[in-house]
């Protein structure tokens, strides 16, 4: 994806960026604000760098946050679903409840040595997903809302999740109380992405497909009967494309994630070989799939356990399951709308995604969107001409900081806008 990355990065240093609100006085004071902490903030992020904690164990993050969020007069509780924080401001004028979500754990890992000046002092722990970046992005956004208070109207709370690397965090928040703490109108998140540094991308409704084990079960081990099943199994692939998945066609303008005419828009994608399990007279048969949408995966459903029934396969007694691999992250259609119209009014910085990635990719603030309408966003950090490539889990995964103050600025200013909205 890099040369469509290249691209981009030179649109966003061409033209000029228009102002995202009719307030260009609180914008200027927001940018202002902004830009007179930012080294404060590269400094707290390389700090949780040099000092990651995996899931379960973010008692010193979790400490640095509090404590950061109390000292800019936000109203605090902590321990929420483990290491979990949340900071409260209520500027006690009408607006909005808005919730911003950043995750805090690290990742364990044996990849090689960082590949930056301030590395791990911790063995086998790195920060190679960017939560670093999106705490102290939170931190940030925090710390601006705080300090204009006066200016702003409506209520901000944000949340520090714990373990959303072992996808229990969020769950463990919700049932720890979360939503009787805080009530959210709205809630979103960002992540990091090897976009240029600044570039904004989101959609509507899946970001990610639903990502499902498929297994079938024959009361036989008849090979004919096997190879059967696994041909109508694998007729519902819709994937013409040889490309799909591919770097190519990832970045491409027609075809990609982004393209006008994108094959990740609607596609069932059989991502595994078929494995075969065999004991005394019955056959397990499993495959693991990829669906755009809903729409598909229920099509998937019906037609496949039609088919089942109604072949040579019948008197074999078929059954079907189909198993959840990953939480289904799903923009809210109406919320992610508005925050596209707003930060579409930067085209440079800006783009809205078309497709939907397959291969099972997930982030369980999936849970806090199925109870509260929101939008998960993508966020560049990568300067291809230094090198400074933002891959999550790459083990040269590294950041162009200069994402922080641009983020915390951008989105402070999306915050302050929805929660003045009528």
């Amino acid at each position: 994806m890099k040369h469509f990355f290249l691209l981009l990065a030179f649109l966003a240093c061409t033209g000029y960026a228009q102002t995202p609100d009719a307030r260009p006085t609180l914008d200027s004071a927001i940018e202002k604000q902004t830009a007179a902490f930012a080294e404060e903030l590269i400094e707290i992020r390389r700090d949780f760098h040099r000092f990651p904690e995996i899931a379960g164990e973010e008692k010193r993050t979790a400490k640095i946050i509090a404590e950061y969020l109390i000292n800019n007069g936000l109203e605090v509780h902590q321990n929420i679903g483990g290491y979990g924080v949340v900071g409260i401001l209520n500027t006690g004028k009408p607006g909005k409840k808005i919730a911003w979500r950043a995750d805090i754990d690290a990742l364990p890992t044996e990849l090689e040595d960082d590949p930056v000046e301030f590395k791990s002092q911790h063995p086998g722990v790195r920060h190679i997903c960017g939560h670093d970046v999106h705490t102290t992005i939170a931190m940030g956004i925090a710390k601006n809302v705080a300090a204009l208070k006066d200016q702003l109207s409506g209520t901000y709370y944000f949340v520090f999740q714990p373990a959303e690397e072992n996808i229990t965090g969020a769950k463990a928040m919700l049932e720890d109380g979360l939503l009787e703490l805080i009530q959210p109108d709205e809630f979103y998140a960002l992540h990091l992405t090897p976009f240029p540094t600044g570039v904004i991308a989101t959609k509507p409704n899946e970001l990610y497909a639903h990502y499902k084990k498929v297994v079938v079960t024959l009361n036989t081990t008849n090979p004919e009967g096997i190879e059967k099943a696994k041909e109508i199994i694998d007729s519902f692939d819709n994937v013409s494309s040889d490309q799909f998945g591919s770097p190519a066609s990832f970045e491409s303008e027609r075809i990609g994630i982004f393209g006008y005419e994108s094959i990740y828009s609607d596609y069932i994608f059989r991502e595994s070989d078929f494995y075969v399990n065999e004991s005394k007279d019955k056959a397990t048969i499993t495959s693991y799939f990829s669906f755009s949408h809903a729409k598909r995966l229920e099509q998937f459903k019906r037609e496949l356990n039609e088919r089942l029934q109604k072949n040579d396969l019948n008197t074999y007694t078929p059954s079907l399951e189909i198993i959840d691999q990953s939480y289904v992250l799903k923009n809210d259609p109406n919320v992610t709308k508005a925050a596209i119209s707003y930060l579409g009014k930067d085209p440079q910085n800006f783009i809205e995604l078309t497709g939907v990635f397959p291969g099972g990719r997930s982030d369980d603030f999936a849970l806090f969107l199925d109870k509260v309408p929101g939008t998960y966003f993508f966020v560049g950090a990568s300067d291809y001409e230094k090198g400074i490539i933002s891959m999550p889990h790459d083990p040269n995964f590294q950041v162009d900081e200069s994402v922080i103050g641009k983020a915390t600025n951008v989105f402070t200013r999306f915050m302050a806008h929805r929660a003045g909205e009528e």
